[in-house]
Order: structure tokens, then C-alpha cells, then sequence
């Protein structure tokens, strides 16, 4: 009888810490923390909304559009830069028309966003629209990088989108 008293003993701690082992590699593969495996596949989705290649015709688009994963924060995120040639306030007007007309809602605005002297930027989009996108509430920002003191003659169209909800503007 001992030695089945000291084999189940053995059986269930191997199993216990299988259980254990199990969960820390979840954890540390995205399970608590980073982007999950749907966020991952969300970008490519994100990176091929239309909204991103709407622009003023006196406007170009800057760079590549880009796209991937934020792991400290868990969200999905795609973007585009443009050249800013035309006043700020005709790309807020042109954005608030092209994104309503995308089916877009305008969730806040701020046309001139700025963090406090020597404080910390919490949010710096001028425009702030969402949507639906796969099965989650996607987030379409209107920036500009020089309200955090870069690139003045550029402005940025971002979306972000996570299926545990924790994107923004």
C-alpha cells in the first residue's frame, strides 16, 4: 500500500508542476502580458483600412505605412504619415468628412493638442473617430507630430484595435 500511497503522490506533484509550468510559459508568451495571437493577425487588417490612404490631394503620404503590435500596452496598430502642405485645420475638416463617409464616428476632438509645459503626453490626437473592425472596436487618430515638438511640416493617421479592449486614441 505504500508504494501506490508514494506513486500517486509522485503522479499528482508531476502533474501539479506540469500545471505550473504550463501557465508561466502562457503567461510570458502574451497570456498576461504583450499582444495575443488575434491582435497579432489584427494589424494586417488594420494596415489595410482605406482610411489610410485618404488624403488631401496637396498632401503626400511620408514614408512607409506601418503596422505591427504594441507588447507593452497589447494592441494592434497601423499608420500612415503625410506631408503637411496645406493648413491644419483644411486636414481636420478633410478627415472629419473622409472618415464619416468610411462609416468612422468621431469619438473626441482636439485641434490643438498639447502636453502641459515639462508633463507627460497622455493624448495628442487632434481627431479621435472609432469603428468596428474583426470584431472589435477599432480607433482612427488624427496627430501631429509637432504638438509634441517633432516633425512640424508632417501629420500622422494611426488606428488602433484590440480584442481585450485596451486600444485608444
Amino acid at each position: 500500500m505504500k508504494l501506490k500511497a508514494v506513486a500517486t503522490v509522485i503522479v499528482v506533484g508531476a502533474g501539479g508542476m506540469a500545471v505550473i509550468a504550463a501557465t508561466g510559459v502562457w503567461a510570458l508568451s502574451g497570456g498576461l502580458y504583450g499582444c495575443t495571437r488575434a491582435d497579432e493577425e489584427l494589424a494586417p487588417t488594420l494596415a489595410s483600412l482605406s482610411v489610410l490612404d485618404a488624403h488631401p490631394s496637396r498632401t503626400q503620404p511620408e514614408d512607409e505605412r506601418y503596422s505591427g503590435c504594441d507588447e507593452d500596452d497589447g494592441f494592434a496598430y497601423a499608420g500612415q504619415n503625410y506631408r503637411l502642405t496645406i493648413p491644419r485645420a483644411d486636414v481636420l475638416a478633410f478627415y472629419r468628412q473622409a472618415a464619416a463617409e468610411d462609416g468612422w464616428r468621431l469619438e473626441g476632438a482636439n485641434p490643438a493638442p498639447s502636453p502641459a509645459p515639462d508633463g507627460l503626453a497622455i493624448d495628442t490626437s487632434a481627431l479621435c473617430f472609432e469603428k468596428p473592425v474583426a470584431g472589435t472596436t477599432a480607433h482612427l487618430s488624427v496627430w501631429f507630430p509637432g504638438d509634441l515638438g517633432d516633425s512640424p511640416h508632417e501629420y500622422g493617421l494611426e488606428v488602433t484595435a484590440s480584442h481585450d479592449g485596451s486600444a485608444w486614441c
